[in-house]
């Protein structure tokens, strides 16, 4: 995590980080809490073609390389983190080389 300031109000800003690259970003003001989700050219074709992905989620990042997310309450938290741990198993697939183990899930 590090943290960044706005160039206009010099508001901090929580960025967080994996392997040097920017997973995703927050605003805190008040009550409201505001998520920017970051992708880089590599990682936003894998996450538009993954299926397993809603397609609500696909189509944000499909349009630009981020995706605006505001957080109210914990069942809004659930589609931000499934891209976040989209993300992190991407950038881990490139560092390790191999994809990750596939569990299967019991019934």
């Amino acid at each position: 995590m590090r943290v960044q300031y706005e160039t206009n109000s010099q508001e901090p800003v929580p960025a967080f980080y994996y392997e040097g690259r920017q997973l995703f970003h927050i605003h805190a003001r008040g009550d409201e809490i505001n998520a920017t989700f970051h992708t880089d050219y590599k990682s936003r074709l894998r996450i538009v073609d993954n299926q397993g992905i809603d397609w609500r989620l696909r189509e944000q990042v499909r349009k630009r390389f981020w995706a605006g997310f505001t957080l109210r309450a914990v069942k809004d938290l659930g589609p931000f983190m499934e891209l976040v741990k989209v993300k992190y198993q991407l950038i881990d697939e490139e560092i390790t080389g191999k994809k990750p183990e596939e569990r299967p899930i019991a019934v």
